[in-house]
This record gives structure tokens, sequence and C-alpha cells, in this order.
């Protein structure tokens, strides 16, 4: 994975995606994700960053998400991430979505959705560090969100809004989850083409990613892949600039670009 750090249109390489959200190490902290675009991955690649350095990691989510292939423990119960937590630095907890709670179709079966409420926000007395996927997409890289979202996580210190940069250039009915309520956010129809202001505007907006945020906020715009990206991701960080968003991130998983 390569992390940039982008300040209105000047890009930097980061060494770690921990370093470049300034998390402190020795904080007990929560963190929600928020958005589209690849919110798991970055989960994931925080909460291994963070398990390599000894830290305990919780990854849960208040939706649904994918389920990994392994260190989950799917009770919910406190005694048992207790003892998952003694072996391993990072575990995955949630329930095994059942059919009537998602989309049934194949892929959405391979899901878990959160624990109440009320009990996800005891998680962080077990752990250093609790990730949240506080939001859905359907694996689109841009929203924005119904009523009931997102569902970020009481407690939490941190919220990301994450966005693909594949969403640009594209049609709102095309490349973004909602699309009716994206066009309304931008006063636009459904067949606008999404450009670098409007994606600052959507990931800036409080009716955008910006939702119910009450806490510090950053934003990383992900699968910057290669050259020809960076240099719209660095016209993107422009717009953000404009709105009063000094410092954007960029991220890819790709290894050279």
């Amino acid at each position: 994975m390569k992390v940039f750090k982008c300040i209105n249109g000047l890009v930097k390489e980061q060494n770690s995606l921990m370093k470049v959200l300034k998390i402190h190490e020795n904080k007990r902290q929560v963190i929600s994700f928020v958005g589209g675009g690849g919110k798991t991955s970055l989960i994931y690649e925080l909460g291994n960053e963070l398990s390599k350095l000894g830290k305990k990691v919780i990854i849960t989510t208040t939706t649904n998400m994918f389920m990994p292939q392994s260190n989950v423990v799917f009770t919910g119960k406190k005694e048992d991430i207790i003892s998952f937590l003694k072996y391993e630095n990072l575990v995955t907890v949630g329930l095994k979505a059942s059919p009537k709670d998602i989309n049934a179709n194949t892929e959405e079966l391979e899901k878990i959705t959160g624990l109440p409420l009320n009990e996800a926000r005891k998680l962080i007395e077990l752990a250093d560090f609790v990730l949240v996927e506080a939001d859905g997409s359907r694996r689109l890289p841009l929203k924005a969100p119904a009523e009931h979202e997102p569902v970020i996580l009481e407690g939490s210190s941190l919220v990301i809004g994450v966005c693909g940069i594949d969403a640009f250039g594209k049609p709102i009915e095309e490349t973004c989850h909602r699309p009716n309520l994206v066009a309304n956010l931008l006063n636009v129809n459904r067949n606008h083409i999404i450009n670098e202001k409007d994606i600052a505007l959507i990931l800036l907006s409080h009716n955008g990613q910006k939702k119910d945020v009450q806490c510090d906020y950053k934003v990383i715009i992900n699968k910057v892949d290669n050259e020809k990206l960076l240099r719209i991701a660095e016209k993107i960080s422009s717009e953000f600039y404009e709105l009063g968003l000094n410092e954007l991130i960029l991220t890819t998983f790709k290894e050279k670009i």
C-alpha cells in the first residue's frame, strides 16, 4: 500500500496510514469510517498496522460488512472476545448476517452485521482501538447518506470519510450509491458527470459524508492507482482546500503507481 498527504495540490508520500491520520498509538480510540470506495480494505490496513505495534484491535460494524476468512468472534460475548485477544492482536466482532437482515444474494450472504449498539459501545473497554465500518455503499465509490445513515459509533474520536477516485468523470447514476440523494445534494440530475468540486462538496457537506460528525474528521481518496489519477487527486485536493480542508489523504493498494 502507498499513502500520500496532499495539501492544496502538493503531494508527499507518507510512511503509514496510522501516521498520516495522526493516530497516537498509546491513546485508546474509537474510529468510524463512512462513505464508499474501499472502507473495509482501509480499516483492515489500519488494523494491521496497529496490531503489528502490539496493540489490541477490534474491527466491527454498525451496519454490515464483508466477512473476513479468519479471526472472527460471532457470539458477541465479552468473554469470547477477551479470550481471543489473549492470543491475537486483531479480531473482527459481529454477528452472522441472515437473509432477512440483508439482500439475499450470494455476495451479500458473506457479510456480518453489527452487535446491538449498547454492546458495541462497550467494545473499547476490551481493546486499545475499535475500528468501525459505520456506513454502507454497495461497493460503489461515492454516496450520500439516507436519513438513517451513517451509524457512527458513540464515543468515536475520529471519523474518516472515504471516496474512491474512480467516481470521477462518471455519471451519478453509474457511480454513486443513493444517486437521487447525490443529485439532490449537488442540485443536478442523475446524468451529471462527477467532477473534482462535486467530490469535495459531498465529502465535506453535513448532508453528505460529514453528516452527524461531532468529532475530528479526515478524508481519504482511495484507489489513486496511477500517475494520471494522482494528477486528478491533486486537482481534487485544491477543491477541498477552497472549501476549508487543508489536508487530504490519498491511498492506493498498488505497490507502484
